[in-house]
């Protein structure tokens, strides 16, 4: 049984979201379909992109066009492109919900530009997943193969976290 692919929404097209896509589709083509929701304007390098879903062929990047105001400047986030960012955020998790992606992975996004371009009312990705998936609970996970680790505060000022450490919140 074919299962749907991994999707992963941009991120910031200014920052490093493209270059994370592009070696992802490296490291997995060919044994995990993924396909990368994005502008292909965005991605440098000498590769073909297809659109649509991978086949398994590895033969070509498989992206799902998504549309941006402005070409990508590395470094120099871009207000007008914060519409792009939040609908890739938006249609990943559709898909994943919808039983379409077998699992949503997000490149980082810039907030100021997020913020500065559009409505975006939420300090982050976690925030943001947490309202597409109906409110449920949810923690930002990092992880490698040696160690999972789960930040017990997220998106407040350092000066905060003393008084925001609680036993409850660490259990």
């Amino acid at each position: 049984m074919n299962r749907p692919p991994l999707v992963m929404s941009c991120g910031d097209p200014s920052g490093i979201g493209p270059e994370i896509a592009l070696k992802a589709w490296q490291v997995l083509r060919g044994d995990v379909p993924f396909v990368w929701l994005g502008d292909p304007r965005h991605l440098s390098g000498d590769f073909e992109v297809v659109e649509g879903v991978s086949t398994g062929s590895g033969r070509a990047m498989p992206v799902l066009p998504v549309d941006f105001a402005t070409p990508a400047v590395a470094g120099a986030p871009n207000p007008a492109n914060a519409a792009g960012v939040v609908d890739a955020i938006t249609r990943g998790v559709a898909l994943a919900m919808g039983g379409d992606a077998s699992g949503l992975v997000t490149c980082p996004i810039n907030k100021a530009a997020l913020k500065g371009g559009t409505d975006f009312p939420f300090p982050g990705h976690t925030e943001y997943l947490a309202h597409l998936g109906g409110g449920v609970p949810v923690v930002m996970m990092l992880a490698c193969d040696a160690l999972r680790v789960v930040p017990v505060t997220i998106h407040i000022p350092l000066s905060s976290v003393p008084a925001a450490l609680t036993p409850a919140l660490l259990e």
